[in-house]
């Protein structure tokens, strides 16, 4: 039987009595990757630790974690329900979570052409009509409009069928309520500022750049949404994909000052951090099919992030998801048809999955990407896995960076696992009319303390923002909350979590509140949406 707990004891099951308490580490941090293993096409599952040896940068580790995931296996239920007026962020909260997810991102977006978008979501329909019981695939769609959740993960392929069959010019998309499994939110996220095309050259160019940036943004948020549940997750980006570099196409355009020149490394690489974090690896998907170009290959594994002159869209977008596959541990798909068949290899990809973690000799932190080189003691076998790491210490952000990252966690339609959150909620008349009292609790394991003499020393910004039905922000408030523990006090966090508690006067327009928190030394989110409509809005405390 399920137990129904006060918000205070979800927290401390979720967070605190389930597992153990970290040990504090100031000079060195865990390093993860998951490795897929498979011989003549099946996946090994037999493999132990001892059959594995990490290297970074040549240089050998110590392996400190090591676990074996298979698709075919379940979460333990963690027996919680949540009570009315508490909510989480933490996914494996609810029952039958499986160990593998994957999420397909149909992206119309950047499918400019209407052929190829019909054409992606014909295949897409053709693998749901394929799904198999061991399965587990949430259904996301990028457009003009927005991105929008249509199912979470589910092996019911009627209801994801549903979904993507209501996705069509004129239909309003359903909600994600079809499944319990999972709770998503179902705000639309506003693109129209990254999708609006223009006519000259200039403005071509800031649709390009508006378009990418938001793209990679969506997969964050994915990665972002998805970081709290434990082993390997896919995501199959059907795309037609975008270019890594701009304005080197030809050398008119290059010698053209009014046109835009620059690449987009920068905005993939914090893209792909947040990929990584999560263990989430990318398998890109070329919706246009068979546009097989001399000047590429799937056999060229090499990705070169200089500019080159002349390389032609088809040849750029396809560099941008072997990028993007290869940082991540993924496969990119192209110039094939038969994008069923592509998806299915995807997902069958991690029936077996290896994490593998070590804390770094002698770590430097010296800001220079490191290379992974994962070695197995027995011939003939296809290992694949991230290319390596970004060494970077946790520094706090500066004010443009942070102001951006809330930005986004504000404005995603996902709420964001990566820093674990309960928020507990009631309305009340007290000291104004229509007001939402709230306790939260935070798990602290996710916050990067750092020792100031016997003191542990951290700073976290809360923000409160609430949104019309639309989506649109109505009104906002933040704090931040200084953290200067001694031992015992550390310790007993450390142990018990941290609560903050705030009261929010609500507006009438008010369709749901996001509760967002950051930690400022690494800038982990978290984020947990509260519904002010309907049968699950916190209900009213007279005083």
């Amino acid at each position: 039987m399920r137990t129904l707990l006060a918000a205070a004891a979800v927290a401390g099951a979720l967070y605190g009595a389930d597992e153990a308490t970290p040990t504090f580490r100031s000079t060195t941090h865990l390093v993860q990757l998951n490795a897929v293993v498979r011989s003549h096409g099946k996946p090994v599952t037999e493999l132990k630790k001892e059959d594995f040896r990490i290297f970074d940068n040549g240089k050998e580790q110590k392996i400190t974690v090591f676990s074996v995931e298979s698709t075919t296996g379940a979460l333990p239920s963690s027996n919680i329900v949540l009570p009315p007026g508490v909510y989480t962020n933490k996914l494996v909260s609810k029952p039958g979570t499986p160990m593998s997810v994957t999420v397909i991102l149909l992206d119309l977006s950047n499918n400019i052409k209407l052929a190829d978008q019909m054409f992606a979501r014909q295949q897409v329909i053709k693998f749901l009509q394929t799904i198999r019981p061991e399965d587990r695939v949430a259904l996301y769609v990028l457009s003009g409009n927005g991105l929008k959740v249509l199912h979470d993960y589910t092996t019911d392929s009627a209801g994801l069928l549903r979904a993507l069959n209501a996705v069509s010019d004129g239909k309003q998309l359903p909600d994600a309520s079809q499944d319990q499994t999972m709770s998503f939110g179902t705000d639309m996220i506003s693109l129209e500022r990254w999708m609006t095309s223009g006519q000259t050259g200039m403005e071509r160019d800031m649709y390009m750049v508006q378009r990418v940036t938001g793209t990679l943004a969506v997969i964050e948020f994915i990665a972002n949404h998805l970081a709290s549940l434990p082993g390997r997750k896919n995501l199959i980006w059907v795309s037609g994909g975008f270019p890594l570099t701009m304005g080197f196409n030809s050398i008119e355009e290059f010698n053209d000052p009014s046109r835009e020149h620059r690449t987009f490394s920068e905005e993939i690489t914090r893209t792909v951090k947040a990929v990584n974090s999560a263990n989430v690896a990318i398998y890109p998907v070329d919706a246009r099919g068979l546009v097989a170009d001399g000047r590429f290959s799937a056999e060229h594994q090499k990705v070169n992030l200089e500019p080159k002159l002349s390389m032609g869209p088809i040849v750029e977008n396809q560099q941008t998801m072997e990028e993007l596959a290869s940082r991540t541990g993924g496969k990119a798909f192209y110039n094939t048809n038969d994008l069923k068949h592509a998806i299915r290899d995807a997902v069958e990809d991690s029936e077996v999955t290896y994490t593998i973690g070590f804390y770094p000799a002698d770590e430097q932190y010296d800001g220079k990407f490191h290379k992974f080189n994962l070695k197995v003691d027995r011939g003939g076998l296809d290992v694949r896995y991230r290319k390596g790491y970004y060494d970077f210490q946790n520094k706090p952000s500066d004010t443009k960076t942070r102001d951006a990252e809330i930005r986004d966690a504000v404005w995603s339609p996902l709420d964001s696992s990566a820093l674990g959150m309960v928020v507990q909620t009631k309305r009340t008349d007290k000291p104004a009319p229509n007001t939402l009292e709230m306790m939260v609790y935070i798990d602290p394991r996710a916050i990067g303390f750092t020792a100031n003499g016997d003191r542990m020393q951290g700073k976290i910004d809360v923000f409160f923002v609430q949104k019309d039905g639309h989506g649109k922000q109505i009104t906002g408030k933040d704090d931040a909350i200084s953290l200067n523990l001694t031992p015992a006090n550390y310790d007993q966090v450390m142990h018990n979590g941290i609560s903050y508690h705030q009261a929010v006067p609500l507006s009438a327009q008010a369709a749901n509140l996001r509760v967002v928190v950051r930690d400022d030394a690494s800038g982990t989110l978290g984020s947990v949406t509260v519904p002010l409509r309907g049968e699950n809005q916190p209900g009213l405390i007279k005083r």
